[in-house]
């Protein structure tokens, strides 16, 4: 396996692929006593690996360019801006060699916005349920630490548009269903629960002619 990228990995680590992400927790772990720590003061939901590697998904990646057989990202891109996340594609677009697969999945507001349609969820809940606020209560400590753990939604997609994105920055793109990929080895970083009322969509970098 070449280079593969699973960027805004969280607790999800692929063997043979290099697990990226910038959360504090992801930069906590890598102190001493952190878990002991995070174990007993239960500062964070789950307990971070320190073998992530370390960079801001905002700013230019430190891999070559063309250096890249796939990327995958899972319920990254709608954490970060519109601005942000067009960086963050074309970034992805510079270091996949030409063919090279990216895979993303994000929440779909369609499916949010039936759900409100549909009555299934009321019109004073909807935009709690869009995931763009902090999460309240909870200890002082975690009120005052919510905003370097908590990640709101900041850009929604639902399937058509991602798919468009893609293909203006440079991919060939379609929908894909859970665990249907051309990228090998997918099921280490693919989470089902991760899935259920997302946004798939995989596309491939052209080739320049």
């Amino acid at each position: 396996m070449g280079l593969v990228l699973n960027l805004g990995c969280g607790s999800q680590l692929g063997d043979g692929w290099v697990n990226v992400d910038y959360a504090l927790g992801a930069r906590m772990a890598k102190l001493p006593l952190f878990r002991p720590l995070n174990s007993r003061l239960k500062m964070f939901k789950f307990d971070w690996d320190d073998r992530i590697y370390l960079h801001d998904l905002t700013k230019p990646f430190p891999w070559p360019s063309d250096s890249a057989d796939a990327i995958y990202s899972s319920h990254t891109l709608e954490h970060l801006s519109r601005e942000d996340g067009r960086r963050f594609l074309r970034e992805c677009h510079r270091v996949l060699r030409a063919g090279g697969l990216v895979r993303i999945v994000v929440p779909d507001l369609r499916e949010a916005v039936n759900d409100y349609l549909e009555g299934r969820v009321k019109a004073d809940d909807f935009v709690e349920q869009l995931g763009v606020l902090y999460i309240p209560g909870g200890s002082p400590l975690k009120r005052k630490l919510a905003p370097f753990v908590q990640f709101p939604h900041k850009c929604m997609y639902d399937t058509g548009r991602l798919v468009e994105i893609l293909g203006e920055i440079g991919f060939d793109a379609a929908p894909r269903q859970p665990f249907d990929s051309g990228i090998d080895g997918l099921e280490q970083v693919e989470l089902e629960n991760r899935t259920h009322h997302a946004v798939i969509v995989e596309g491939s970098k052209r080739t320049v002619q």
